[in-house]
């Protein structure tokens, strides 16, 4: 029997060019450093250790914490030392080529993370209080702090907390509801059921149509640099790609990436993505699979649906003419008031061009939500600029290419928060009896960042466009993640797992749910 390949290439708008750096030396944790910080923080260490000796480090911030105070002055003292010195026995160092991984080290004779003892985890389900439908694609976060997660289709989550923030309020937000804000002292279990106000802002009309679509968007752009960083900021993100070929899923791979966030005020420098550890299902196959369907470059290429960084053709000033764009209202986003401006191509183009929303926020002007698709006309020129590679005799038809992008503030600063690229295509050859629908869904989460005086990460760790993600991750592991957020699989997802009891499913044993009474005011 024939087994067909078909590579294709999540593409937005552009094939950015990523500089790669200079190939460091080789490291090690034998290499000999000196240390100068009378009063600084962790950061300031790590960032003198990579200064010295071309090694970069890779951690979770939520396990480490670098905002840390401390004082070390050293003279040529091996990395192992230093570090030592400063983390105690309580961390492990895994030095991978020029990338230093630090992980908590395991208990005694248990083979489990110690870390996770003073973890606290909390799962539930987010419901409209009306309609008791659940809210996907919601915020969950730790009030003033810059990590989290979000609900998953079916309204799941799951938020791993470290010990020291266990008392901190924790924020629900979705576009359309209230903002919940739940305190401590009202959680009595592990596992909630939370349920989310709509809400409806009544505005005058005089107020939507007085304002004008091009002058936002205009305020929009000159208020890039107060609203985004301009610093580059190292984000932890969690990266999920799921394909089906008609209703059966045919592959699901998962990894943890760090992102290299160049600053918004420098247009030429690009975003950088690095492979930090990840799994994949084996078991995900269908039995009916001809085709071999991949997927080319999706981590490298979701990055790129920060329309604010690259400045896509429906955002940049040079390109308005050839769209239209209409203030359609005023809704209350993250309980900020927000307009929504449609757009779309003004008349057929053979080239790509898009339609959808940007959600802009009305005090600061700040982007706060994007959702677009491709055009009709934009779905022809798609065909060229998105299948890589196809076999003779196959048509190959995109049906629809739909983006969505969200950011979060965090101390007066919007940051990328995260990013969904759902693909169908039509693939059809008579000679080999194919007729098949695939859909490839790509969700990416940023769960924590901070500011970074890294410039570059190793060439041989950038991930980049012609990179297939789901042939660099291993097999499938219940406990892989560890500390890190993820993204809760859906039911859907869960069910497509065969029941294996070497490798369980995708979620732990759940606890009752209790349906949670919280508060809703300012803490």
């Amino acid at each position: 029997m024939k087994f067909i390949t078909l590579t294709f290439s999540l593409l937005i708008v552009l094939l950015p060019f990523i500089t790669r750096g200079q190939e460091e030396q080789s490291a090690s944790l034998d290499s000999k450093v000196s240390i100068h910080i009378e009063d600084g923080q962790l950061l300031d260490l790590l960032n003198q250790i990579s200064a010295q000796t071309n090694i970069y480090f890779s951690y979770d911030p939520v396990l480490v914490n670098t905002d840390q105070r401390i004082a070390m002055v050293v003279e040529d003292q091996s990395v192992q030392h230093v570090l030592d010195e400063v983390f105690g026995q309580k961390f492990h160092f895994n030095l991978l080529k020029n990338q230093l991984v630090i992980t908590r080290q395991k208990g005694p004779g248990t083979g489990a993370d110690t870390y996770q003892q003073i973890r606290y985890e909390l799962s539930g389900k987010l419901l409209n209080r009306q309609t008791e439908e659940e809210v996907p694609y919601a915020s969950i976060s730790v009030l003033g702090h810059p990590f989290g997660t979000i609900s998953n289709v079916d309204g799941d989550f799951r938020l791993k907390i470290p010990a020291e923030y266990e008392s901190d309020t924790l924020v629900v937000s979705s576009m359309g509801f209230d903002r919940l804000y739940i305190l401590p002292d009202t959680v009595q279990h592990n596992e909630l059921l939370v349920y989310l106000d709509p809400v409806e802002i009544q505005l005058k009309e005089v107020l939507v149509s007085a304002a004008n679509p091009m002058q936002v968007l205009d305020k929009m752009i000159d208020n890039i640099n107060e609203n985004y960083a301009t610093n580059t900021q190292l984000m932890t993100s969690f990266y999920r790609e799921v394909l089906k070929q008609d209703k059966e899923y045919i592959n699901v791979s998962e990894a943890v990436m760090d992102i290299l966030k160049a600053p918004y005020d420098n247009p030429f420098r690009q975003d950088q993505i690095r492979y930090l550890k990840g799994r994949k299902s084996t078991e995900v196959q269908s039995a009916f699979q001809l085709v071999d369907f991949k997927m080319q470059g999706g981590p490298y290429y979701i990055t790129k649906l920060d329309v604010i960084k690259t400045m896509d053709s429906f955002i940049d000033k040079e390109f308005r003419e050839y769209y239209n764009y209409s203030v359609e209202c005023v809704i209350d986003y993250a309980a900020r008031p927000t307009y929504i401006i449609y757009f779309e191509p003004d008349g057929k183009f053979d080239y790509l061009t898009y339609e959808g929303e940007l959600y802009i926020d009305k005090e600061t002007f700040a982007l706060v939500h994007a959702e677009f698709s491709l055009s009709r006309s934009g779905k022809k020129s798609a065909r060229r600029s998105l299948i890589r590679k196809k076999p003779r005799g196959f048509n190959v038809r995109p049906i629809d290419l739909d983006y969505t992008v969200t950011y979060k503030k965090h101390h007066n600063k919007w940051y990328l928060n995260s990013a969904q690229t759902s693909v169908k295509f039509h693939v059809k050859s008579r000679q080999d009896k194919i007729n098949s629908v695939f859909h490839s869904i790509s969700d990416l989460l940023i769960t924590n960042h901070r500011e970074t005086n890294l410039r570059r990460f190793k060439r041989d760790e950038n991930f980049d466009s012609s990179d297939i993600f789901s042939e660099m991750i291993t097999s499938y592991d219940e406990d892989f993640w560890g500390d890190y957020n993820v993204i809760k699989p859906s039911e859907d997802l869960r069910n497509a797992f065969k029941k294996d009891p070497k490798q369980g499913s995708f979620l732990n044993n759940a606890s009752p749910i209790v349906p949670l009474t919280s508060q809703k005011s300012q803490p």
